[in-house]
């Protein structure tokens, strides 16, 4: 153990050193505007697959509870590693404390496959299915029988594309409306790779606009349904259906503007010092602001330390790292950033006191 701390405060030196010998043009990280107000603020982590998303985002949480924020991490990534990051069984899909923090700090796991069998039960009530109560209520019924030997339900044996992203999207409204939930001042997501997090940031304005589509042809075709529907006693149920639609549009509505309110949600790109990654970051920045979404920092992680002996292999790593580095303050979507070095450790970031080690590196 004294070892382990030792190797800690080494690093933590070396941590320093690599910002000043970097001579990059990085603007401090602001950890105090980020702590500032107790209005709940929302902070997304993300970028490529395996450039330290996770241990970034739990060590943001561990910073926020210990400055005195109760605190909710949660993972939209269907490979979660939160778990492994912790030291903590997280996983079934529901708000697990975590021990150690000054302040409540849980962490929240999302279940794709619990969400789904849930969904199963509820559309297999009455022997019936969801989609099938679903068109009645929209006076399709008829098309629904035809439709009944296809057997729709069992799609959901395997998951649709997308459903990742639309139960983080249900948590957000969960977030938002959910007494659950109202103790929680910061919210920290660690997002899946980038590919996964841009279908969740636009699934709003495409839900918003499906809806949308779909309500104007129900409006359309409903003189023509309306007097022979209100005859069978089924007005109510169609309306019933169509102001459901209306509603989930609405909270769609404010999912969108959360992910784009300047004063509660900020988006943390997290990348690591090679080309490919660099470039990857490049497209996620132009694709963020392409969507209005907040970004103001930019996490370099695995920085190798200076040394005075270099052996050959990390000379050769050194010289990469700094042409990456040189084209993050010479890209026009990366340079703008305020960008935090976190540097290569020799220990595993693993547990609350490993996690409190890194961010005392990393936000400032």
């Amino acid at each position: 153990m004294c070892s382990y701390w030792w190797n800690c405060h080494l690093l933590l030196l070396a941590c320093y050193i690599v910002r000043s010998v970097a001579g990059t043009t990085e603007a401090a990280s602001g950890f105090d505007e980020m702590i500032s107000g107790t209005k709940r603020k929302y902070y997304m982590l993300g970028g490529k697959g395996g450039v330290g998303k996770t241990s970034c985002a739990a060590s943001l949480a561990v910073k926020f509870a210990n400055n005195g924020h109760p605190t909710l991490v949660v993972s939209t990534d269907p490979a979660h590693s939160l778990s492994d990051s912790f030291a903590q069984d997280l996983t079934g899909g529901a708000l697990v404390p975590v021990e150690g923090p000054d302040y409540p700090l849980f962490a929240l796991e999302i279940n794709p496959e619990k969400f789904r069998e849930e969904f199963q039960n509820a559309a297999q009530k009455k022997g019936g299915t969801g989609v099938k109560d679903f068109m009645d209520g929209m006076g399709l019924g008829m098309i629904a029988d035809q439709l009944g030997e296809l057997k729709l339900g069992e799609l959901l044996d395997s998951p649709p594309p997308g459903l990742d992203e639309a139960i983080a999207i249900s948590k957000v409204i969960q977030f938002l409306e959910s007494q659950e939930y109202s103790m929680f001042t910061r919210i920290v997501f660690d997002t899946a790779p980038t590919g996964h997090t841009l279908r969740l940031l636009s699934l709003p304005d495409f839900l918003d606009a499906s809806i949308g589509k779909i309500l104007k042809l129900r409006q359309k075709i409903a003189s023509a349904t309306s007097a022979i529907k209100s005859v069978f006693g089924q007005e109510e149920t169609r309306q019933n259906a169509a102001d459901k639609l209306e509603k989930l549009r609405e909270r769609m509505i404010k999912v969108r503007e959360l992910f784009r309110d300047t004063d509660s949600t900020e988006f943390v790109i997290v990348t690591i010092p090679t080309v490919m990654a660099v470039s990857e970051s490049s497209r996620l920045s132009a694709s963020l602001k392409k969507e209005n979404v907040p970004v103001k920092r930019l996490i370099v992680n695995q920085i190798l330390p200076p040394s005075t002996s270099d052996c050959k292999f990390c000379a050769m790593k050194r010289k990469d790292q700094m042409r990456a580095l040189d084209i993050v303050q010479n890209d026009p979507e990366l340079s703008s950033l305020s960008m935090i070095q976190a540097p290569l450790v020799d220990v595993e970031i693993r547990g609350v006191p490993a996690l409190k080690f890194l961010g005392d590196i990393i936000w400032k």
